[in-house]
C-alpha cells in the first residue's frame, strides 16, 4: 500500500492538530523509509521479478526491523521521542509510533503472508493477499484514501490531497495491472531508492500544498 497510508496521517492530523503535517506523513511512512535504507546496507532483502512489473510477484524475503508490528513499533520510538525533544512536543511520540504501526496494519491487507509480526525468527506473518487481485486492489486502496481523506480534510486541502493522491496513485499503475511486459525497476536498490523517492515526494509535496 501507498497513498493509502497517507490518508491515515490526514486523520492523525485532524485528531491532533498540534502535531505537524510533515511529522505525521513522516511516522505513516517510517517503515518504508527505513525500509529503502536497510535493503541498500544489506541488512534486509526484497526480490523483484524482471518479467513483471505486479506488485505480486515481488517477494520480500526479509524485512523484521522495518515491517514487523512489534519490532518496527520499537524503532519508531527514539524517532518520535527526537522529533518530540527538537520540537518540543510531548504529543509527537504517541502520534509518531501510531503512526508507524498504522503502515503495517494497512499493510496486512494488501501483502502476501510475508508481515512479521514480532521481528523475531521464526515468527508468524501474516497477510490478507490483496495484491493477487491487482485491479481490485487498486481500487480499494485509492477508495480507502478519498474516504477517510474526505473525512479528514475539507476546502482547498481536501481538493489538493484527493489530487496529489490520485496522481501519485495513479503512477503506480503498472504494478496492479501489468500494463508493461517488462519491469522497469532491475534490481532490489533500485526499488527501495523508487520507495524513498515515491514516500519522499509525496510528504514534501502534500507539507506545502495542504
Amino acid at each position: 500500500m501507498f497513498v493509502g497510508h497517507f490518508a491515515i496521517a490526514f486523520l492523525l492530523w485532524r485528531l491532533f492538530p498540534q502535531v505537524p503535517l510533515p511529522v505525521v506523513l513522516i511516522a505513516v511512512s517510517f517503515p518504508d523509509l527505513l525500509w529503502s535504507l536497510l535493503v541498500p546496507a544489506g541488512v534486509e532483502k526484497v526480490r523483484i521479478n524482471p518479467d513483471s512489473p505486479l506488485q505480486k510477484f515481488i517477494v520480500f524475503e526479509k524485512f523484521p526491523y522495518s515491517h514487523s508490528l512489534v519490532l518496527g513499533s520499537v524503532w519508531s520510538l527514539p524517532v518520535g521521542l527526537l522529533i518530540a525533544g527538537l520540537l518540543n512536543t510531548r504529543l509527537v511520540v504517541p502520534v509518531f509510533v501510531a503512526g508507524s504501526a498504522s503502515h503495517w496494519l494497512l499493510d496486512t491487507v494488501v501483502h502476501l503472508k510475508d508481515l512479521p509480526v514480532l521481528g523475531f525468527d521464526g515468527d508468524r506473518k501474516v497477510g490478507a493477499g490483496l495484491w493477487k487481485r491487482g485491479p481490485v486492489a487498486f481500487v480499494v486502496e485509492y477508495a480507502f484514501y478519498a474516504i477517510v481523506t474526505l473525512f479528514a480534510l475539507s476546502g482547498l486541502s481536501l481538493v489538493y490531497a484527493l489530487i496529489l493522491g490520485g496522481v501519485f496513485h495513479a503512477i503506480n499503475f503498472p504494478s496492479f495491472f501489468g500494463s508493461m511486459r517488462k519491469n522497469s525497476v532491475k534490481s532490489s536498490n533500485g526499488y527501495a531508492g523508487l520507495a524513498l523517492l515515491g514516500f519522499g515526494s509525496f510528504t514534501l509535496i502534500a507539507s506545502l500544498i495542504i
